[in-house]
C-alpha cells in the first residue's frame, strides 16, 4: 500500500488504505480521503519500533471484504520526524490515534492495536475524546494494560530514554544499523517479540526511518520517556465503561504481555471474547497472520450484497 500524508496537530502522519472502491480511490492533497469503502472499516495501529507493515498479511487476507486503514504511529518507524515542539507526552499520543478518526472521516470503526499503540488505546478510553463516538469495536492484540506501561522487562529502558535520551537514541540506532548488517544479529534482537522472524522487506521498513533520521529516533524516545504505569492505572476505570464490542487476539508465547493479562482485560470489558494463538509473541499478526484475521471476520461480519 502506497504511504498518504496526513496532517494533524503533531505533524505528519503517513496512512495506507486498501479495499476501497475505485471511485473512493482518489484522495485529496493532504491525504485525506473521506467515505466508506466496500465493506466496514477497520483501523491499524502498530506499537514501539513498528508500522503498518507489521498488519500486511493481515490486511491482504482482509481488504477483499474490509476497508482497511493502516496508520503509522510516531513511535520510531514513522518516515516523518513531528513538527518541532510537538507534543510527544503519552496522553497527547493517546488522543492523536482517536484525531486520525476525525481527520479520516471514519465513522463506525473497528479499531484494531498492538503493543504499545494498544496501551495508547486504553489510555484514550478516558480521555473523553469525541472521536471515541466513531468506534464501534476494539481488537486488542498483545499490548500494554494496567501497570504494564511500560511493561517490566522494558523499565530499564525506559529510564534511560527519560535520564538520557541522547543516549538512548544513540543505542537504538545502533542496534538497528547491526541488524541491518546481520540476519543473525536481526533473528536475536527481533526473537523476544515475533518467534517467525521478520523478512528483509519488513526489516527495512521498520528500521530505515529510524536509521534515515535522527528527529524520527527523538520522537520514539521522547514517547517512551513519558511512559509510566500509573497512567494507565488511573485510566483502567474506562474499561468496564466500554460497552462496546472487544476482541482480544493474543500470542501464548509473549515475554512481554502474558496470557493473564489478556485474561484480566477480557474480564474487565463488559463485553470480550478471547482468542489465544499457540506460539505466537507480541508481534501475533506477523507469527500467525492467519489466526488474526479469521478472528477478525467471525468478529466483524463483512456486509453482503
Amino acid at each position: 500500500m502506497e504511504s498518504q500524508l496526513l496532517e494533524t496537530r503533531l505533524g505528519p502522519l503517513a496512512w495506507q488504505s486498501s479495499g476501497q472502491s475505485q471511485s473512493q480511490s482518489q484522495s485529496q492533497d493532504q491525504g485525506q480521503s473521506q467515505g466508506q469503502g466496500q465493506g466496514p472499516t477497520l483501523v491499524f495501529f502498530a506499537g514501539v519500533l513498528a508500522n503498518h507493515d507489521l498488519w500486511r498479511d493481515v490486511v491482504v487476507a482482509l481488504q477483499d471484504q474490509y476497508r482497511c486503514i493502516t496508520i503509522d504511529l510516531p513511535l520510531g518507524a514513522h518516515p516523518w520526524p513531528l513538527s518541532p515542539g510537538a507534543d510527544r507526552s503519552a496522553a497527547s499520543l493517546a488522543r492523536l490515534l482517536l484525531d486520525c478518526l476525525e481527520l479520516l472521516e471514519v465513522e463506525d470503526a473497528t479499531v484494531v492495536v498492538n503493543d504499545t499503540a494498544g496501551g495508547l488505546l486504553l489510555l484514550s478510553l478516558a480521555s473523553g475524546h469525541p472521536a471515541l463516538n466513531r468506534v464501534s469495536r476494539l481488537v486488542l492484540t498483545n499490548c500494554e494494560s494496567y501497570d504494564q506501561f511500560p511493561p517490566d522487562k522494558l523499565r530499564k529502558a525506559t529510564a534511560l530514554a527519560r535520564t538520557f535520551p541522547r543516549i538512548m537514541q544513540g543505542l537504538v540506532r545502533l542496534r538497528f544499523r547491526r541488524q541491518a548488517r546481520s540476519p543473525a544479529a536481526r533473528r536475536k534482537g527481533m526473537s523476544t517479540v515475533t518467534a517467525k522472524g521478520l523478512d528483509d522487506e519488513r526489516a527495512a521498513s521498520f528500521a530505515g526511518p529510524l536509521l534515515r533520521d535522527r528527529r524520527v529516533a527523538g520522537d520514539f524516545v521522547a514517547a517512551m520517556a513519558c511512559f509510566r504505569p500509573q497512567l494507565l492505572v488511573d485510566a483502567a476505570g474506562a474499561i468496564p465503561r466500554f460497552d462496546r464490542p472487544v476482541l482480544l487476539v493474543w500470542g501464548e508465547s509473549c515475554p512481554f504481555f502474558p496470557m493473564a493479562h489478556a485474561r484480566r482485560l477480557a474480564a474487565d470489558f463488559p463485553d470480550a471474547t478471547l482468542v489465544s494463538v499457540p506460539g505466537a509473541r507480541t508481534w501475533v499478526a506477523v507469527d500467525n497472520p492467519a489466526a488474526v484475521a479469521d478472528a477478525i471476520v467471525k468478529f466483524v461480519p463483512a456486509q453482503v450484497g
